[in-house]
């Protein structure tokens, strides 16, 4: 494994994907946590709602692509499209939003060979897709082999190799099939696995990263185990990509070989945690230290209930600045 020393590297980063005016999820979740851990952030949004879609009501727009490409044509008129590291994408709604993207990208790769693409392959989770079915495709042969890292759920990781992930060896190989489309790094952020032939405790999930170096032919392939918590989370794999990334930047340039992606997920893993649970915390303290009722599908959730478990990312920033690592990264 490569040895590591401090960097103070500044990202300068675009990001694409969905905003709220209240809550925290796509720009709203990714923003304040990349800023906070020192890099400069652009965003484009692809809808404007008025809360995320776990409330009962919703308000606002989804932009058609030619919205989303009229914004990049202004930063380009004005030079202000120069000197971008990162591209960040996360939910698109739309297969010409997708376009629209790799459009953007390629600009962007043209401009700087290096750029960092970072794709979170919104789809839907829990067995449920969020948006059209063609979707997949798109992402699987357009998106993807863009990327540098991918950051899908296990049911999106599923959709995009064709693989049924059971096991911690069909994640691995559900991995090689991303690496063999050319993206070097990956990260399932959450899985239920089992172990050595054993079924995980049902409060245990799995982060499965892989990172691949194909000029070497080297890959590290890792797990971390962390307890599931109950509760109505949304913008939790928007603010995972974001910390990922921000983390990530920092770490690559200081690795002489494979290893700074682990240590990432490590960092990410322990602030979401944080968060999550802080989230839960005040929900309790907010509704008389109830238990969670589990099970309350989309539409039937109360929305004082939902807005209890919007992700307190601002209270909790002394996570995002100093995470604490319990949960370690282990080779698979």
């Amino acid at each position: 494994m490569a040895t590591s020393k401090p960097s103070s590297m500044q990202a300068r980063i675009l990001s694409i994907q969905s905003h709220v005016v209240s809550g925290y999820v796509g720009n709203r979740a990714a923003t304040f946590p990349l800023q906070l851990l020192g890099h400069e952030v652009d965003v484009i949004n692809t809808v404007q709602f008025s809360n995320h879609t776990g409330y009962n009501n919703v308000h606002g727009e989804r932009f058609a692509a030619a919205h989303v490409l009229d914004l990049f044509a202004g930063l380009k008129a004005n030079g202000l499209d120069n000197g971008y590291t990162h591209l960040l994408t996360g939910y698109m709604g739309n297969s010409e939003n997708i376009r629209a993207v790799e459009d953007i990208a390629q600009q962007l790769m043209e401009a700087n060979p290096e750029l960092v693409f970072v794709v979170d392959p919104v789809l839907g989770d829990d067995g449920e897709l969020y948006v059209p079915k063609e979707l997949i495709g798109l992402y699987r042969q357009v998106l993807c082999p863009m990327a540098s890292l991918v950051t899908p759920n296990q049911f999106e990781m599923e959709l995009l190799t064709d693989t049924k992930i059971s096991s911690l060896d069909d994640a691995k190989r559900a991995c090689d099939i991303m690496h063999e489309a050319g993206v070097p790094n990956v990260v399932i952020t959450s899985a239920e696995v089992t172990v050595d032939g054993q079924k995980g405790a049902d409060k245990t999930l799995h982060l499965i990263g892989s990172e691949y170096n194909a000029l070497s032919g080297t890959k590290h392939q890792f797990a971390i185990a962390f307890p599931r918590l109950e509760g109505y989370f949304t913008g939790s794999g928007d603010f995972f990509a974001a910390l990922t990334m921000a983390r990530h930047a920092s770490l690559a340039q200081t690795y002489d070989g494979l290893g700074a992606l682990a240590r990432a997920c490590e960092l990410a893993t322990a602030t979401l945690a944080g968060v999550m649970k802080a989230t839960v915390d005040f929900y309790k303290r907010s509704h008389d230290s109830r238990d969670v009722v589990s099970g309350l599908p989309r539409g039937s959730r109360p929305s004082e209930m939902v807005r209890a478990f919007e992700l307190r990312i601002i209270p909790s920033q002394h996570l995002i600045v100093t995470p604490v690592v319990k949960h370690r990264a282990f080779s698979i």
